[in-house]
């Protein structure tokens, strides 16, 4: 008997470690449910568990068993394979600090082999030379080998599985959970959503993307799998998006050579930063009562759903470091507790590409417009309306901030500060 140890890859197709264990013998599959990652907003936990509770369908309907267990991962994978008496365990290589933390205090409390197979990135985050430049990292991509499907039958422990998985409230509508979901969404995508991709992507209502990204943060489908199958279609939307999913394998790049990007700018000059520490322009931001409508409707659509577009995240993370000058590590974490997709690698990239703070080529001094980008990304203020119906326009409106003097105020800061 062999373990598979589910981590963020909560799903059976293009699971090099789940076949690398069948191809040994007869296996089970096992989800901890770590603390270290359930201290967490309880809409995520519920996502997670959902999903969860979606593998563990997956594994009985191929007359397998998946064993899900409360508690630290260095004690219950060890007490795991014991009871089962398992040969070893495989699961997929995983990048984060804490990730790696996790398996090496994992390695060695096991008595028995574990073995780590390459997870199916686009191009592997731990490149030997480390890349600080978008560009210059996507130029590694070599093309995509062909996913392997889902094995048919999971030879195993049979009926016997224990460990209850736990019901969370997420307070909110969640997406259709699991495999075969995430694979009829992308198949929309690519169907009525891809050829136009290039054009549509930068929409505030976020229609012209995949919203796959709650999929793809737990791995119930991988970038790989969505890759191959958008190059076979071909075109400018596919060669665009495929683009956007390497974005993903930067961000894990960037935090796997630069763990300290979890708590510090990438750019150091940005430790002397006098960040705002002001409690109520932090609780307008975060609770959408701004005065200015394009963050007033993102961030009450993240509320409501726990998703946002790329361009309303860029948008309000903008203003929250460039603007009002809050300290970003305490509203990136804030921001990521309200996704249903906080991937941390991508959040962490995405604060500190929007806030200048060092990540690729983004310049400091690029602030934006967010009335010109409310017009632009959002032109009949259809999905202002829907969010933030007291606006009649992306025009202010009793804002906590003029934006124009806010703009000059952040510039000349950092125009100061030591190199």
């Amino acid at each position: 008997m062999y373990l598979v140890w589910h981590r963020g890859d909560l799903r059976l197709a293009d699971h090099p470690a789940l076949l690398e264990a069948l191809s040994q013998g007869p296996v089970v599959g096992l989800v901890v449910l770590d603390p270290n990652n359930l201290t967490t907003s309880p809409r995520r936990r519920a996502w997670f568990l959902e999903n969860v509770r979606a593998l563990r369908k997956a594994y009985r309907e191929r007359g397998g068993s998946l064993f899900v267990i409360q508690g630290y991962p260095w004690e219950a994978v060890p007490e795991a394979a014991r009871r089962l008496r398992a040969k070893g365990v495989y699961a997929l290589k995983t990048y984060t600090p804490y990730g790696r933390y996790r398996d090496a205090r994992v390695r060695e409390a096991l008595s028995v082999p574990i073995h780590f197979l390459p997870a199916p990135h686009l191009i592997p985050p731990d490149l030997p030379r480390p890349y600080r430049v978008y560009t210059i990292f996507s130029r590694q991509f070599s093309g995509v080998d062909p996913p392997q499907p889902a094995p048919d039958s999971l030879p195993g422990a049979g009926a016997w599985e224990e460990g209850e998985i736990p019901e969370e409230n997420p307070g909110l509508l969640l997406p259709e959970p699991g495999e075969e979901a995430a694979w009829r969404k992308l198949r929309r995508f690519l169907e009525k959503g891809l050829d136009v991709y290039h054009l549509e992507r930068n929409r505030l209502d976020g229609e012209g993307g995949s919203r796959l990204s709650p999929y793809f943060s737990l791995g119930v489908l991988s970038p790989r799998q969505a890759a191959w199958e958008a190059l076979q279609r071909g075109g400018e939307g596919a060669k665009k998006w495929v683009s956007e999913l390497l974005w993903r394998d930067f961000s894990y790049h960037l935090l796997y050579h630069f763990p300290q990007m979890q708590d510090t700018p990438l750019d150091p000059k940005f430790a002397h930063f006098p960040w705002r520490e002001d409690e109520e322009l932090f609780q307008s931001w975060l609770q959408g009562k701004t005065g200015i409508p394009l963050v007033d409707a993102a961030m009450r659509e993240l509320w409501a759903t726990g998703f946002l577009s790329n361009r309303a995240r860029m948008c309000v993370a903008q203003f929250a470091v460039k603007y009002l000058l809050l300290p970003w590590k305490r509203a990136e974490k804030a921001f990521k507790e309200l996704l249903l997709d906080g991937d941390t690698p991508q959040n962490l990239q995405g604060w500190q590409w929007a806030g200048g703070l060092g990540v690729d080529a983004a310049p400091y001094f690029r602030v934006f417009n967010l009335v010109e980008q409310g017009k632009r990304y959002d032109p009949q203020a259809s999905w202002l309306k829907r969010f933030a119906p007291e606006y009649a326009s992306y025009e202010p409106k009793n804002p906590i901030i003029d934006l124009e003097v806010s703009r000059r105020n952040y510039l000349s800061l950092v125009r100061n500060l030591k190199r």
